[in-house]
């Protein structure tokens, strides 16, 4: 007997098990998740290396050359890519389909950790990464006013960054635009060749000295204190003053051979609000979270940090 002939002959039936449906419907309605894209896994591995420094012929034959090589001869590779350019080298590897994403990741830090020591040695460690359509952004944000760089990097990494990543479900919170506290220390050729120094010779100070090492530990009585050795420097005087050792002769301060800056790094990224420099904020979930409940989260935790900016600093979700 079909479902057809039951529901004509028994209608009260019929009509509870509608009724039933309906009801479990409208109970699950409110815990049904929204999402942009559904979760969906894709065989895709990227590999990034960055070579410091390294143009990108230099780049091509040292070390994607040799990534190319290794990774090769992983098995179920059905496209791979690669492209050098100046300090870094990418690849891109598609696997077929039916391969494991997790396994394929795996496979590929495998193949790459045993040719390490044939990689140049200020390579910094390959990042080998599977594709995830959920880590993608779930919203830009953008901090901006009439301060310096330095201080809304500050700004958007200690304030708004700290907050963001305590929200339920938030994954990473990236900053563009961003510029950090650095010192510059601008040589004196005519200063260096007086005193017979090189570039490497104040390099060499300032890397032995700003240092904070463990000093051991310190008993008195029933108590035992941690010693630490407290050498790093936090100005530009204070740099200024560092001895650079020489064989004979008078001390050598940095300060004589040197002028030394407290600014700000290099700008390597730009990000702007209403035509003026900022400092953008990219914020992506965690994979397999909902998207439309993080943002709810984002947009509550702005409204409440708007309030605790200074005067004038302006903290805007773009369109």
């Amino acid at each position: 007997m079909t479902l057809s002939d039951i529901s004509i002959r028994r209608p009260v039936l019929a009509t509870v098990m509608i009724g039933t449906l309906v009801v479990f419907g409208l109970a699950a309605y409110g815990d049904i998740g929204v999402d942009l894209f559904p979760n969906v896994e894709f065989p895709i591995v990227t590999v990034t290396a960055v070579y410091p420094g390294a143009d990108p012929e230099s780049v091509e034959t040292k070390v994607l050359e040799k990534l190319e090589e290794a990774v090769g001869s992983v098995g179920g590779i059905d496209f791979m890519q690669g492209t050098a350019q100046e300090n870094v080298a990418t690849m891109v590897v598609q696997f077929q389909l039916g391969v494991s994403p997790d396994q394929a990741a795996q496979d590929i830090r495998d193949r790459i950790a045993a040719i390490q020591s044939e990689l140049p040695p200020d390579l910094e460690a390959p990042v080998v990464q599977k594709f995830d359509i959920g880590a993608a952004p779930v919203i830009n944000l953008a901090i901006g006013g009439p301060l310096p760089a330095r201080e809304l990097t500050r700004l958007a990494d200690d304030v708004v960054k700290a907050r963001l990543q305590t929200l339920q479900d938030v994954g990473s919170v990236e900053l563009v635009g961003d510029q950090e506290r650095e010192f510059h220390v601008w040589l004196h050729p005519d200063g260096l060749e007086q005193y017979g120094l090189a570039a490497a010779d104040v390099l060499q100070a300032i890397a032995a000295q700003n240092v904070e090492i463990p000093g051991g530990r310190l008993e008195t009585g029933t108590r035992e204190l941690t010693v630490k050795t407290r050498g790093q420097v936090h100005t530009a005087e204070q740099i200024g003053q560092l001895i650079i050792p020489t064989p004979s002769g008078p001390p050598i301060r940095v300060r004589d051979v040197a002028t030394v800056e407290d600014g700000a790094e290099e700008r390597r990224s730009i990000a702007t609000l209403d035509g003026e420099p900022a400092v953008a904020l990219i914020v992506r979930k965690q994979s397999g979270t909902n998207t439309v409940e993080v943002a709810h989260r984002i947009h509550k935790a702005v409204e409440e940090l708007r309030a605790e900016l200074p005067a004038g600093v302006v903290l805007a979700i773009p369109i």
